[in-house]
């Protein structure tokens, strides 16, 4: 009688344990309300730039040649690069901008194609933005996953033709 009365505590508690953890993704979310849009919360300096169906918030300073592209680690924002920017571009034109699902760049929760927050859309938003801004070459500066990205073979044969 025992092991029976444990077996069915054992299995409520699984139950309950399971809809804890499950039950969040099935609530749907509603939109929330009084909110500031991306754009309201950037800096005068910030441009919105649509790049592959994203609406990606980007940063540039200096000019010329070489061209530097920071791509900041996970859990962060091209803020995370706010040192380094102005010195960079003394040497040349620096592109700063937010991956998807971070800082101000859109996060789209559905999409059709190419997920946007795989290794291959990272990728694809980084040869976009080369092409928006006409960069036939550039410097890829990485941290973190930033690193991951910088590092991927497509940038590399794009980067270094």
């Amino acid at each position: 009688m025992k092991h029976k009365a444990l077996r069915i505590t054992l299995a409520v508690i699984g139950v309950l344990l399971l809809l804890a953890l499950v039950g969040p993704f099935l609530v749907p979310v509603p939109p929330l309300e009084n909110t500031l849009s991306p754009q309201a919360l950037s800096d005068p300096d910030s441009q919105f730039i649509e790049i592959n169906g994203l609406d990606v918030h980007v940063k540039t300073l200096g000019q010329g040649e070489p061209v530097f592209v920071l791509l900041h680690g996970f859990g962060a924002s091209l803020y995370s690069w706010q040192s380094v920017i102005e010195p960079f571009s003394q040497h040349g034109m620096v592109i700063a901008f937010d991956r998807p699902a971070f800082g101000l760049t859109e996060r789209p929760l559905t999409w059709e194609g190419t997920n946007p927050y795989s290794p291959e859309a990272q990728v694809a938003l980084v040869l976009g933005l080369l092409d928006h801004f006409g960069v036939q070459q550039a410097i890829l500066v990485g941290n973190s996953a930033g690193g991951t990205v910088a590092s991927a073979p497509r940038n590399r044969r794009r980067v270094n033709d």
